[in-house]
């Protein structure tokens, strides 16, 4: 490389004698194009600069890793002077609000609040850029090694599907997986791991094609990405969720609780596994339901699922990639992701606060009003809440019965049918298929030792018949919210960023098919419901699209007369009990807050002094260095000094019952303090500026 060409601002396409030069403001104009719109390719870029110059792609590329390479060297070395190369240092302080805890806090359980999750929108095509042999290191990604410790880990419990090495699918883990005849009565399968095995199967043909088939990443609540794990040739395995889940422990230590999609099952999973132990001790949680779980306050813990929809936009553009550049480029959309959300970390807090205030101040006297009229207290909630988590725990298979009885009752209904005079005009029906109904019928009585035809009236029939129709209704309800699921999900897709117009077409005429069919799967329930015992409500289309958030559909299945009864099952005592979950939780948000708010607060002070006196410190020995944490320090002191006109937003906010501390610089005395919207994101550096500091 020639340095009289660095010292120059140009940077040449080889190492000897380069032929063409790139300005460094136009590949750094490019680099942040790039963290900003992953969507933006050297492609892209090449031909805007054909426009004004004769640039070519390839050397352009050659230029951009190079500048990326020096970049990285440059932070290097910024680290070493700051004592931020320490192992794991990236995880212990990426988000101040989880882990710059201080001596004087409160005790906080659980202590932090995680998710993870699998994604398969980042494939790279299998030899694709195998000429590239280079490797990148990145801070995120858990090697491969250390995936691989957990390939055979899974221990599955008798009468299970044995499988070995990476066939350990999390749809084979205990709880999950398919039992025999003799474990049935003690299987703890559960619909939402069916739905997920369903919404997360890779095709063979993904795994012969497709050398890196997906990630699976953990953030901490606040979005912030903590590890990366590639999906080689493979769905999502029990390994990658174990490594994870080992790597948070190792790293972030005890009464930690991680969200997960199937943390049902995965609990489970890591009960069998060689990390039991150490997760026991540690006492970490993997969870799921949030509404219900007591220090969760309202997070919902879908974070990884806004990490994904951030990072799908640089899919298209490392699918042929070599592995080295594919990396590269998921590690640029990540530390862009958390450099954002660092700077959106205050107007998460403002937030949230805003919202658990709100929720506490709307909700509290509608729930006491209620108390009082239904005659409920506080512990009536909680109790409920046990014993529908009992009856949840405790269903189990279909109860076994007779299946010849149940044959035996439906040829009687066909034959009933065949011999009235209307059906046979109606159908035209030949003398040969009223035979065929009545040697079925003789059939069966047969085999069932019968010497006299049931009636309508005969106590066999009528209980066959019951249930009978218990179970075409229990499958009535299965296909009903089968649909209304696969209609939410239609609907969550059709309002992504970057859907293609094709695509947006297929998928609302695929939502208009699923409505029309949700709406006959809806009759054919009615149908059925008013022949239960007792007869069930008649549904509406608006109720049962709510089903599938508020977990109403196991609640449908039910015939038991006894649940029925059940004051948690009433409609007007579960509405009243989901307020007072929801006040309980906007409580445990406010604690929680008041503590990641005092965090937040001595960080962008602590971080600011030291970046300046290390700053000040190297001027006369490495003035370069010094510059480059100079140019660092202003950087983050126009974020941090965001972050203050913020917190200051949130000291006035009426309600706020934490630690106020007051502004320590002059400029943020006749700030205007912020009003921001849920949604309104701010992601631009300047306009954070423009909005709070004059």
């Amino acid at each position: 490389m020639s340095p009289w060409l660095i010292l120059s601002g140009y940077l040449g396409c080889s190492p000897l004698q380069p032929t063409l030069a790139i300005s460094l403001g136009c590949l750094e104009l490019y680099h942040q194009i790039r963290r900003r719109k992953p969507s933006f390719s050297v492609q892209g870029m090449v031909k805007v600069l054909c426009a004004l110059h004769n640039s070519l792609r390839d050397q352009f590329a050659v230029a951009f890793d190079t500048y990326l390479t020096i970049l990285r060297e440059v932070k290097t070395l910024v680290d070493q002077a700051l004592g931020r190369d320490t192992p794991h240092w990236r995880m212990l302080h990426a988000c101040p609000a989880c882990n710059y805890k201080q001596p004087d806090e409160p005790p906080l359980y659980p202590a932090r609040l995680d998710a993870f999750d699998g994604n398969n929108s980042l494939k790279r095509v299998d030899g694709s850029g195998h000429a590239d042999e280079r490797v990148f290191q990145s801070t995120y990604l858990i090697p491969a090694g250390e995936v691989d410790l957990f390939k055979d880990d899974v221990r599955l419990r008798p009468g299970t599907r044995i499988t070995t090495g990476d066939d350990v699918h999390l749809s084979n883990i205990p709880g999950t997986q398919t039992t025999t005849e003799d474990d049935a009565a003690s299987s703890n399968n559960s619909t939402c791991t069916e739905n997920w095995k369903v919404a997360n199967t890779t095709s063979e043909n993904s795994i012969n094609v497709f050398d890196q088939t997906g990630v699976f990443v953990s953030a901490c609540r606040h979005g912030i990405i903590q590890t990366l794990v590639e999906l080689r040739r493979s769905g999502e395995l029990a390994k990658y969720a174990l490594a994870t889940a080992n790597k948070l422990i190792d790293v972030y230590g005890a009464n930690g609780v991680t969200g997960y999609d199937i943390g049902c099952s995965f609990s489970k999973t890591i009960a069998a596994s060689s990390v039991a132990d150490k997760v026991k001790k540690a006492n970490h949680r993997f969870v799921y339901h949030t509404l219900y779980q007591k220090g969760l306050g309202i997070e919902d813990l879908e974070t990884c699922e806004r990490v994904f929809a951030g990072s799908n936009a640089v899919a298209p553009l490392i699918r042929h990639a070599s592995y080295f550049h594919w990396l590269q480029f998921i590690d640029l959309q990540f530390d862009q992701w958390d450099l954002d959300r660092y700077q959106e970390l205050s107007q998460f807090l403002y937030n949230n606060y805003k919202q658990a205030l709100h929720v506490i101040n709307e909700l509290a006297p509608v729930v006491q009003e209620l108390k009082q009229h239904l005659d409920l207290s506080d512990a009536d909630f909680e109790q409920w809440n046990i014993e529908e988590l009992q009856y949840l725990e405790a269903l189990a298979a279909e109860p076994e019965y007779d299946p010849e009885k149940i044959a035996y009752v439906e040829a009687l209904q066909s034959l009933a049918k065949a011999e009235t005079q209307g059906y046979a005009e109606v159908h035209k029906l030949q003398p040969e298929h009223l035979t065929l109904e009545m040697n079925a019928a003789l059939d069966l009585e047969h085999r069932l030792g019968l010497t006299e035809r049931w009636t309508p009236h005969d106590p066999e029939y009528q209980e066959a018949l019951e249930y009978l129709n218990n179970h075409r209704f229990i499958r009535a309800v299965q296909r009903l919210e089968g649909l209304v699921v696969q209609r939410l999900f239609e609907l969550a897709k059709a309002n992504l960023a970057s859907t293609g117009y094709k695509m947006r077409q297929q998928i609302s005429n695929a939502i208009t098919r699923r409505s029309s069919a949700i709406r006959h799967a809806l009759e054919h329930y009615n149908q059925l419901a008013c022949l239960q015992s007792p007869p069930r409500d008649i549904l509406k289309f608006s109720e049962v699209a709510s089903y599938a958030w508020l977990g109403e559909f196991e609640l449908l299945k039910s015939s038991r007369q006894e649940i029925l009864t059940k004051p948690w099952s009433s409609k007007a005592n579960r509405e009243v009990a989901g307020k007072y979950f929801k006040i309980i939780r906007a409580r445990e948000e406010i604690e929680r807050l008041n503590i990641e708010i005092s965090r937040l607060q001595r960080w962008v002070e602590d971080e600011d002094a030291h970046l300046l006196t290390t700053a000040t410190s190297l001027e006369a020995n490495q003035p370069a260095l010094a510059h480059e944490i100079h140019h660092l320090y202003d950087k983050r002191v126009r974020m941090n000094n965001v972050h203050r006109a913020r917190l200051q937003a949130i000291y006035a906010l009426p309600g706020f019952c934490g630690v106020y501390v007051g502004a320590v610089i002059d400029e943020l005395q006749s700030a205007v303090p912020i009003e921001v919207d849920e949604d309104d994101i701010l992601c631009d550096e300047a306009a954070c500026l423009e909005s709070c500091i004059t």
